[in-house]
């Protein structure tokens, strides 16, 4: 709904450790542009607090190392009108 907080979870491992970064639509997810849009623990979590309409879309998690990266399947939200 309107107005919640969403929180997607990233659970990665490997060797090294891959950063991770994350995507909507197929874009990174950008912090500096939107303020309601936080990453915790080492970006693992992707916090959006007061979603809205314009936050509705499909999010991914982007594990990198040296050796390559890999993809998460996609979390989908479709924030509702209250």
């Amino acid at each position: 709904m309107e107005g919640n907080t969403v929180i997607f979870s990233c659970n990665v491992t490997g060797n090294p450790v891959p950063t991770i970064s994350w995507t909507k639509k197929r874009h990174p997810v950008n912090t500096t542009i939107n303020s309601r849009i936080s990453f915790l623990a080492d970006k693992k979590l992707l916090t959006i607090t007061n979603v809205n309409r314009v936050d509705s879309g499909e999010y991914r998690c982007v594990a990198s190392n040296i050796l390559g990266h890999d993809t998460s399947n996609v979390a989908t939200l479709n924030v509702q009108c209250k």
